[in-house]
């Protein structure tokens, strides 16, 4: 397993480093300081993951995003970034980055969300779509499910565990009918219940069904 790490500080590399291989221990990295750097180090070469931290990499995020698209990556390309405007992370959306995450998030997460990703799946924390300007009105348990504010974005897995969920069923069987781990599941639903601002599982389901998600 290759893996390509971008980022300014080595420290932050190196603790990029211990959680993935906590996940496997047969891994190659490859090293950049920015996005332009990390094109040339990569080409050539097949790469599995790619993990591009946004607050230090040389230019501003939608930059980035644009070299990604430029650059062709294939591999599974994870963003970190502890903080994200709307129009970056749809644009990220788009052109099909794998995950979207919150670098300050505790590392059983950040793991959790390797795996998801190099599982094929894609996960974008939930805080990325629900930031609003400080001047909008506080969105309350009334929202308007129809209103251009209310923006649910749920990827194909966490539809499929929403389903499940639906269906009343555990959190171990959810695991096993999907053959992914227990934790990923309960970084799903607690994605889910985000995104979804619901209070509990049967209130995600509720509401899903209200907006035609299920």
């Amino acid at each position: 397993m290759r893996v390509l790490l971008i980022d300014q500080f080595d420290i932050c590399r190196e603790g990029m480093k211990n959680i993935i291989l906590n996940m496997n221990e047969n891994c190659d990295f490859l090293e950049a300081d920015t996005i332009e750097e990390g094109i040339r180090v990569s080409e050539g070469k097949k790469v599995d993951l790619i993990v591009i931290d946004l607050d230090v990499t040389q230019g501003d995020s939608l930059w980035v995003i644009d070299k990604i698209e430029s650059s062709h990556f294939e591999s599974n390309v994870v963003l970190l970034s502890t903080s994200c405007n709307i129009e970056t992370a749809r644009r990220a959306q788009e052109i099909g980055v794998s995950a979207f995450i919150n670098k300050l998030s505790k590392k059983e997460i950040i793991s959790s969300v390797f795996q998801i990703a190099m599982a094929g799946g894609r996960y974008f924390s939930p805080e990325i779509f629900n930031q609003v300007s400080e001047d909008r009105k506080k969105i309350t348990r009334n929202i308007d499910m129809d209103s251009r504010e209310y923006f649910p974005v749920l990827s194909k897995r966490q539809l499929e565990v929403l389903r499940l969920v639906a269906e009343g069923k555990p959190n171990k069987v959810i695991a096993r009918d999907l053959n992914i781990a227990t934790g990923t599941v309960k970084v799903h639903i607690a994605s889910i219940l985000k995104t979804l601002k619901a209070k509990n599982r049967t209130e995600a389901v509720n509401i899903a069904n209200h907006i035609n998600l299920l």
